[in-house]
């Protein structure tokens, strides 16, 4: 409950999510099989803490995930490891870092941005998420992969980097790479 309520603190709509359990996603409260990870509807993402509160405190064996939404508030950018880490030494990144979730043991790293994003990005190793593409967020995993921050909020001073600087830095490593 304290994660979701930190990333509704930064205006990020977040929704319960379903956990891993006997080889399924499962409801928190009573491990049964659910059928989407999601255990809202996307359009009941939300900000309010109350909501929040009230969704988080459901008894059960376990707390739901924390998924996040992108769209008006919280754009990403899911990048292959390689572009991931040379973005990340790049100085421009380290001067105004964003925050970065990753699943363990998967290749991909989500680079969170603040719309607008371009509609179009000519990348092989990135690509923009369209809006009402859930995330999860830390402390949630995904069966036995925990996610993890690379870049916490906190690191990126709690702001997010402008989704058209991001495609920018992008675009600059793949003309350098091709």
């Amino acid at each position: 409950m304290q994660a979701a309520l930190s990333y509704v603190e930064l205006g990020w709509p977040v929704l319960p999510g379903a956990i891993w359990h006997d080889g399924h996603f499962a409801s928190p409260v009573d491990e049964l099989p659910v059928t989407n990870p999601r255990l809202r509807p996307i359009e009941e993402a939300t900000t309010d803490a109350d909501l929040v509160r009230e969704w988080w405190s459901t008894p059960g064996p376990h707390a739901p995930n924390v998924l996040s939404l992108t769209g008006s508030a919280l754009g990403a950018f899911a990048v292959f490891d390689t572009l991931a880490e040379s973005i990340a030494r790049h100085p421009h990144f380290g001067a105004g870092p964003t925050p970065v979730p990753a699943i363990q043991e998967m290749p991909l790293a989500y680079f969170l941005v603040r719309p607008p994003l371009p509609s179009v990005l000519m990348s092989h190793e990135a690509r923009v998420l369209e809006a009402g593409t859930p995330l999860p967020l830390p402390p949630s995993a995904m069966g036995t992969s925990e996610v993890i921050w690379l870049v916490t909020p906190e690191e990126a001073a709690n702001r997010l980097l402008p989704g058209d600087a991001l495609a920018d830095l992008i675009q600059s490593y793949e003309s350098k790479s091709a």
